[in-house]
């Protein structure tokens, strides 16, 4: 008989997957390796394993890139969770994943380069501290599953450069609990355009171009029209998952855009 995944095991290899390209869900990446031997599996099993959500993967399906056909109930369970919350999902998922990479003594220098892994850190003390520490931890995933997406590029302009870069939530975080860290209300972009974006000088059409605001479009300064002006109308980059969501960029949009 198969040996059948805990919905422990599932969270974790779930974790894993919002935080490597699709490149490198393959048995040889060092993550996937480190993972199936605390799993006591396979690096095949696990890569297949991710492979499955690959398959659930709507921004994938929506390009026409595959992953494996053999998607469990289970795994579609999993999916379908993190689709309906995905602050209580990351939560359960990072602790799933923190306890079975943790598990081991010997490796304190394999969790600082596992992506999207924060060391395990116990809950301890007040209530608040305890709720700080997995806030931290949720936004630091939050940042890295967009660095994923974006491929550390900027939606607007492409840049490159990652001290230049900002995961942006497109509704506030202070104005939507339920979705901070719902990747779909993300965006990776440079500070300019960040603090455009929230200022409403920048904005989004429900097709994902550039909208710039009339008061940066009529500005006299060259730096203004260049470094926002010229995006006017041109189309965002889309990331390889977690597009953003059309109702985000509306409420966005309608709310807080200045154009």
């Amino acid at each position: 008989m198969a040996n059948i995944w805990s919905e422990e095991e599932l969270l974790a290899a779930m974790y894993l997957y919002t935080l490597l390209p699709f490149g490198r869900l393959h048995k040889g990446t060092r993550e996937i390796v480190i993972l199936a031997e605390r799993l006591e599996r396979t690096p095949s099993s696990v890569a297949m394993k991710l492979g499955n959500f690959a398959s659930l993967d709507p921004a994938h399906q929506a390009r026409g890139v595959k992953g494996l056909s053999g998607a469990s109930r289970a795994d579609r369970a999993v999916w379908s969770m993190f689709a309906a919350s995905w602050a209580e999902s990351v939560e359960r998922a990072a602790d799933a994943y923190d306890k079975i990479i943790g598990a081991s003594a010997e490796t304190p220098e394999v969790e600082a380069t596992l992506p999207g892994l924060s060391p395990l850190i116990p809950p301890s003390g007040p209530t608040e501290v305890t709720r700080a520490v997995r806030g931290r931890r949720g936004q630091d995933w939050f940042r890295k599953a967009l660095d994923v997406a974006y491929e550390q590029r900027c939606a607007v302009s492409g840049c490159a450069l990652p001290e230049l870069l900002v995961a942006s939530h497109i509704v506030r975080w202070a104005d939507d609990e339920v979705n901070r860290l719902n990747p779909h209300n993300g965006l990776l972009l440079s500070t300019i355009h960040d603090r455009a974006f929230e200022t409403g000088h920048l904005a989004f059409t429900d097709d994902h171009r550039v909208l710039i605001s009339k008061k940066v479009l009529q500005a006299p300064e060259p730096f203004l029209r260049q470094a926002l002006g010229s995006y006017d109308g041109a189309p965002m980059r889309l990331p390889n998952r977690f597009i953003p969501d059309t109702k985000f960029l509306r409420q966005h949009r309608e709310s807080r855009f200045l154009g």
